[in-house]
């Protein structure tokens, strides 16, 4: 499977020296930040050499944010990956005990879904 390519981000971009001088308004400004942004890089900040990046300065709140989404979004993916699983084992049983059937006596997959007690992934 190969990744969708990553798109740089359109940061504000410092120089090391113009962040060297402005590191305090910049702390102090972040500080203030209470609420996370949708993104991790909305209030994001590129610094480097001749404003090349190489570093990029974000409030906390926004990096704490962004690190609780990703942990989330794994969990997520682990819940589902056991429920696909339980599915996948559920179909081979059904498939493997199952008399062949004709096609107009097949249980429709959501119908399992119900039997199982998994409704909500047919909602997602």
């Amino acid at each position: 499977m190969t990744r969708p390519k990553r798109t740089e981000p359109n940061l504000p971009r410092l120089t090391v020296e113009e962040a060297r001088t402005g590191l305090y308004g910049f702390v102090e400004r972040f500080r203030k930040v209470k609420r996370p942004s949708g993104s991790l890089f909305d209030r994001a900040v590129e610094v480097g050499p001749h404003r090349k990046g190489g570093l990029v300065m974000i409030p906390q709140v926004d990096a704490v944010a962004a690190v609780e989404r990703l942990e989330e979004a794994e969990r997520e993916r682990e819940e589902l990956l056991d429920e696909l699983e339980i599915v996948g084992v559920a179909l081979l049983a059904q498939e493997r005990l199952a008399p062949p059937a004709p096609e107009e006596e097949l249980i429709p997959v959501e119908d399992l879904a119900r039997e199982l007690g998994l409704e909500r992934l047919l909602d997602e």
